[in-house]
């Protein structure tokens, strides 16, 4: 591979106290925190709008804003949802869920509160270079339609999913599962199918060695005018076989699409990519969204890797969106209403911070007096190596919680991270990727950098009780 200098200058052109990079759900909340923490706010965003996978990606479940008796985690998590119902009423469906959102009333809501909360919102801006020494980043180089720039902070969260920002900085992270994954699950009892309590599966690292064992891809799709009156709700999230609607095998071995990527031969089972059907209301009448595609093996962080992935993700949204009409009851007469812009990740880097949350630490409901966030989703593990397994089940309590450590690197002293990329291990990961979490550890890095700069400590020695002050201050729920 040949190489390339550049040898150019580039001007600072933004100035912040706290640079958030990543505007999904957790780079906002981080940002809104920060600049209700009175920080100057800079949120740094690829895309043209805010929400991330919520919007872009078509990922309409807000899960997790609450525990699993019922009780809200408050702070920005229940601003959103108070904010989803306020604004279905102006201009959605006024009886619809509040956590079965649209793209475009969620994107609403998040500018809504980002820009009260005073951040300052840079749009189809890139970060290309991380610039850090002493431990400290001093600067981000980004490319937007103005060119090659700089940013300039004092403080920095790195929001992007994928860890962008701390793995270019130097930080340790891990991709993928732990060794000891597969016999943590077992010794947890977690290792059925979440959705088949009469499923098990031998699940285990150590299986296969020449793929990248990460939890799949996805491209998320909705669905409209499906009758709901011939309960299409029967066959969803089981294993179904070809008897069970009918299908004769002859006839579907010749589709356009059978043997493809997903469609593979899958013995007595109908073959899809998700092994099975999969979808929920979308808070529209008579409309679904569908989480049926899948792509196992793609290193979320490599160009190529992506591309390859979303293009078969892309066709397999069509040839989904015909077998629903063609077979399953109810979507004879749907038609395709709009599908994800962008290619659904699940799983990259996860930093390996100054704490880790175990999974099975989570499964058990552990809470400390460290606790900057909770959780409250299943263990839910898309199976890394195939399309038979969804793997994990609900946890043994209403919440745990998730330390200030995961969210604190060991060594960059004006960096936190946030959303799926918190140091937390493959089966923790399952539940805290969810949104209303990305959530809850977005607004603690936020406010945790506000702290920081406001009393002149770092990541490794802000004042954690401080911290939970302001984040209790602001309405969050914390169990210790």
């Amino acid at each position: 591979m040949s190489t390339i200098n550049l040898c150019e200058k580039v001007n600072v052109r933004y100035e912040a106290d706290v640079v958030v990079v990543g505007g999904g759900v957790a780079g906002t909340a981080a940002a809104i925190a920060a600049a209700r923490g009175g920080k100057k706010t800079l949120l740094i965003e690829k895309s043209g709008c805010l929400g991330g996978l919520a919007t872009n990606g078509h990922v309409s479940p807000f899960d997790a804003h609450k525990d699993n008796d019922g009780n809200t985690f408050g702070g920005i998590c229940k601003e959103i949802i108070d904010g989803m119902v306020e604004l279905q009423n102006k201009c959605g469906c006024p009886n619809s869920a509040a956590k079965r959102v649209g793209p475009h009333l969620f994107k609403a809501v998040l500018l809504d509160l980002a820009t009260e909360a005073g951040v300052r919102i840079l749009f189809h801006a890139d970060v290309i270079k991380t610039v850090a020494e002493n431990d400290e980043i001093k600067n981000l180089i980004i490319h937007t339609k103005s060119g090659i720039e700089a940013v300039e902070a004092k403080m920095f969260v790195d929001a992007t999913g994928d860890g962008d920002i701390f793995a270019e900085a130097g930080e340790e992270f891990i991709m993928g599962c732990e060794a000891d994954s597969g016999s943590d699950l077992k010794n947890a009892g977690f290792d059925k199918m979440h959705f088949d309590i009469n499923s098990s599966s031998k699940y285990g690292c150590e299986e296969v060695k020449d793929i990248l064992a990460v939890q799949p891809c996805s491209v998320m799709f909705s669905m409209g005018n499906v009758d709901m009156s011939q309960n299409p709700i029967k066959y969803n999230n089981k294993n179904l076989k070809f008897e069970d609607l009918g299908i004769d095998r002859e006839e579907f071995a010749s589709l356009e699409y059978a043997g493809t990527v997903g469609f593979e031969d899958n013995g007595d089972l109908i073959p899809l990519p998700q092994g099975r059907i999969l979808f929920f209301p979308t808070g529209r009448p008579n409309e679904l969204i569908v989480n049926m595609s899948r792509v196992i093996g793609v290193d979320g962080t490599d160009a190529v890797a992506l591309s390859e992935a979303a293009i078969i993700a892309h066709k397999q949204v069509i040839y989904l969106a015909d077998f629903l009409k063609r077979y399953v009851p109810g979507f004879k007469d749907s038609y395709l209403v709009e599908s994800s812009n962008v290619l659904g990740v699940r799983e990259t880097r996860r930093l390996i911070g100054q704490k880790i949350l175990k999974g099975i630490d989570a499964i058990n409901c552990v809470h400390s007096d460290d606790e900057i966030a909770c959780g409250s989703y299943i263990i839910d593990i898309h199976d890394p190596f195939g399309k038979s397994r969804a793997l994990g089940g609900a946890i043994h309590g209403a919440s745990y919680g998730i330390p200030y450590g995961c969210i604190a690197p060991k060594t960059i002293k004006n960096l936190w991270v946030c959303g799926r990329c918190i140091s937390v291990d493959h089966i923790a990961h399952s539940s805290t990727r969810i949104q209303g979490t990305c959530v809850m550890t977005g607004q603690a890095a936020g406010a945790a950098a506000a702290v920081a700069l406001e009393t002149g400590t770092t990541a490794q020695t802000v004042d954690v009780q401080k911290v939970r002050e302001a984040l209790r201050n602001d309405g969050v729920l914390l169990r210790q």
